[in-house]
């Protein structure tokens, strides 16, 4: 009887220990590197990421404009559109899109950036779209994005 004890205590333990190594193996190495560009045109439509969330949080910009998302710290950060975590409100978006053909067209860094790189996003939809940082889900924010 005590050795049952012991190897469901065993085996819960291997449960417990392998269900957080994949979490933390999917948290720190994203499904793919972001693509970095290096000169964003500054001032125009770029939000920052930093360990407070992102500034500004809503930004109002016109149809085909583009936003920048700067990291400015060295922790990482995910810029993509709600809900946490399938990222599919922006009409054609969602995290599984990610490493395939249609990456480029959906609104979703696809991976960490780290200070000093950034991603942009064409937004070519009318409406409110919400976004989150994936890495860290509490921070949020909105584009509105107008005809």
């Amino acid at each position: 009887m005590v050795i049952k004890k012991i190897m469901s205590g065993v085996i819960l333990l291997v449960v417990v220990l392998a269900g957080i190594y994949i979490f933390n193996a999917f948290a720190e190495h994203p499904l793919q590197t972001a693509g970095v560009i290096n000169n964003p045109e500054e001032g125009n439509n770029v939000i920052e990421m930093s360990n407070s969330g992102f500034s500004p949080s809503t930004l109002t910009i016109s149809k085909g404009e583009t936003v920048t998302f700067i990291s400015v710290d060295s922790g990482g950060h995910w810029p993509a559109s709600d809900i946490h975590p399938t990222h599919t409100v922006y009409p054609g978006s969602g995290i599984k899109k990610c490493g395939t053909s249609e990456q480029e067209n959906i609104f979703d860094s696809c991976g960490a950036l780290t200070d000093g790189e950034s991603w942009s996003f064409t937004f070519n939809e009318i409406g409110s779209w919400n976004f989150h940082d994936h890495l860290h889900p509490q921070f949020t924010g909105t584009i509105i994005v107008e005809g």
